[in-house]
């Protein structure tokens, strides 16, 4: 915990972790409430995300194989959870035929930063960890995204469901400006670690 550069990354990934609650309670009522989809459109969102996480889990997450490459790739996985942030949000303006095409779409993108946000973080929590307390490290990790996990609901139905566009429009900038720094930030803690020979790409 006195590792506050390692700290710093890890609060990034977090953060990002909050789009976890977008789709499992957020998008749902959204769904329902507001572009006044029936409720089966749910599950043919949530069966979306499941089925391309099952196809393509292993293929998004190569190359996050060290801390560098996995900054990158949450900063792609940012960059994309806010364009899916966009699509859900245009969905409040669209006949409901339209919209519920568009949630799928939006949750096909989504999909793709959340695996990209998964394989990045994992690695980052891993390889900026000193080899002799790597478990005390991921826990720490794992705390920071169990907090965001325990203020997501609250936090995301306020600023979403009753802030509506304006609201999807923030939590996307917010992902955005997370994974626009996540290399800086990695940059950073990285500068503070001794060379470790079986780390090479660090």
């Amino acid at each position: 915990m006195r590792d506050g550069r390692f700290l710093a990354v890890s609060g990034a990934s977090a953060v990002l972790a909050l789009h976890q609650t977008v789709l499992t309670l957020v998008v749902p009522l959204w769904a329902v409430t507001v572009v006044g989809a029936p409720p089966p459109v749910v599950s043919a969102v949530l069966l979306t995300n499941t089925v391309l996480t099952v196809l393509l889990a292993v293929r998004l997450s190569r190359g996050a194989d060290t801390a560098a490459p996995a900054a990158r790739t949450m900063r792609r996985a940012g960059m994309v959870l806010a364009a899916a942030m966009l699509l859900y949000a245009a969905t409040a303006r669209l006949p409901t035929t339209a919209a519920v095409a568009l949630l799928l779409v939006a949750t096909v993108v989504y999909t793709a930063g959340d695996l990209w946000h998964s394989a990045g973080g994992a690695e980052l929590a891993y390889d900026l960890a000193p080899p002799d307390a790597v478990g005390a490290y991921q826990g720490a990790d794992g705390m920071l995204a169990g907090l965001a996990r325990a203020v997501g609901p609250a936090l995301l139905t306020l600023v979403v469901l009753d802030g509506g566009m304006p609201g999807w429009l923030a939590v996307g900038a917010l992902f955005a400006a997370v994974g626009l720094a996540s290399p800086a930030l990695t940059r950073w803690a990285l500068a503070s670690r001794p060379a470790t020979p079986g780390r090479a790409g660090r």
